[in-house]
């Protein structure tokens, strides 16, 4: 049977239940109950709110050593000392605590949260993906599509409801995603392409006759909790052993992906934190990562762009020096003209331009009893 929350514990959720959802505060009364747990763990048989009173900074340093021997990832062990801070703040107020005593739960005392790789999938990864759903004849294949490409989050497709299109003064169509995570809504911009799959999937038959949800797009009926299960064993059952980076792919990667496609095309941090519905241009920063293929292709393109540079610097720095009907400086002429025109592979412009610079050194270094003559017709 599960142990009962101290009443000062009580009476602090209590309060936050004004102004919190009430997963939120039942995400606090988690939390908490590790930390009412390690206090009661504490010699003497007193009351909680003795023990609360007796709290000192070495005893909170036990807290983080208590919570470090759970063995919870850097994510989880953040989360409970962000909670218990709240708390013992609320506590300050209440005047039962010290402020100082906070000083312990510091950001910068915090374990570091390890910075991971990209989630977005890779360029090839995510083409196969949409090509897998654009062709199957599989009924639940519109949502995953739908998915990819407005960047929601699944329970906000399992809640959006029929009349979900919005249009404004000049016809242009946008997605209107309510309330969800952040709680706050949003209008992603919808293309012809999704405007006729929300049609496709607002007209199709229904998913399970005995499930319907008329209120809803997808039509699905239960609990959040239920119906994602549902589209989650559809989603892996369609694709089968398909990874990247050697992970499964998830609907929380079709998130980042579309997020990481935008910034790559070049949608601003504003614009995109708006798309995603974040609060904070922090959150917007965990997903607008550069991939390494993207770096890697960015790196290479500044590369032949220095390369080009310094051919081009070189080329004219000898035409200047030579005169105007010198076959070296037509051979520099001629370099200048291969970087600004051509529309050759990078690696072949690279040899030529190689090969005309030797050519050119070799032209310089000869002395010529004539002037080289252009004749133009």
């Amino acid at each position: 049977m599960q142990q009962k929350l101290p009443k000062r514990i009580r009476d602090y959720l209590r309060e936050q239940e004004a102004c919190c959802k009430p997963s939120t505060v039942a995400g606090y009364r988690v939390n908490l109950s590790h930390f009412r747990d390690w206090l009661q763990e504490i010699p003497g048989e007193i009351p909680f709110r003795k023990k609360l009173e007796e709290l000192t900074k070495p005893l909170l340093r036990n807290y983080l050593a208590y919570l470090n021997g759970k063995n919870l990832v850097p994510y989880s062990r953040v989360t409970y000392l962000l909670s218990v801070k709240k708390y013992l703040a609320w506590e300050v107020d209440c005047g039962l605590l010290k402020e100082d005593l906070l000083e312990v739960l510091d950001r910068k005392h915090l374990p570091k949260v390890p910075e991971y790789l990209p989630r977005p999938l890779s360029s090839e990864n995510d083409r196969l993906l949409q090509k897998i759903l654009r062709e199957s004849d599989n009924p639940y294949t519109p949502l995953f599509l739908l998915l990819r490409q407005t960047g929601m989050r699944i329970s906000e497709l399992i809640n959006l409801p029929q009349d979900c299109v919005v249009a404004n003064g000049h016809d242009e169509k946008y997605l209107k995603v309510p309330l969800g995570k952040m709680n706050t809504e949003r209008l992603v911009p919808l293309t012809g392409e999704t405007l006729a799959l929300i049609d496709r999937i607002r007209n199709a038959p229904p998913l399970q006759a005995h499930r319907r949800n008329q209120t809803r797009l997808i039509g699905l009926a239960g609990p959040v909790s239920s119906v994602y299960r549902l589209l989650a064993h559809r989603f892996e059952k369609l694709l089968g052993d398909m990874t990247d980076q050697g992970k499964p792919v998830t609907f929380h990667r079709l998130r980042h992906t579309y997020a990481t496609s935008l910034l790559t095309g070049g949608v601003s941090l504003v614009s995109l934190m708006k798309l995603l519905g974040h609060r904070r241009i922090e959150m917007t920063l965990r997903y607008a990562k550069v991939t390494p293929t993207h770096l890697r292709d960015e790196y290479l393109k500044a590369i032949r762009v220095l390369e080009n540079q310094s051919a081009a610097g070189l080329f004219q720095t000898s035409a200047q020096t030579t005169s105007a009907c010198d076959p070296s400086e037509i051979i520099a002429r001629l370099a200048s003209f291969l970087i600004k025109a051509s529309r050759i592979d990078p690696a072949y412009q690279k040899n030529l331009l190689r090969r005309l610079r030797r050519l050119q050194q070799d032209f310089s270094s000869l002395t010529f009893s004539q002037k080289f003559k252009l004749d133009f017709v």
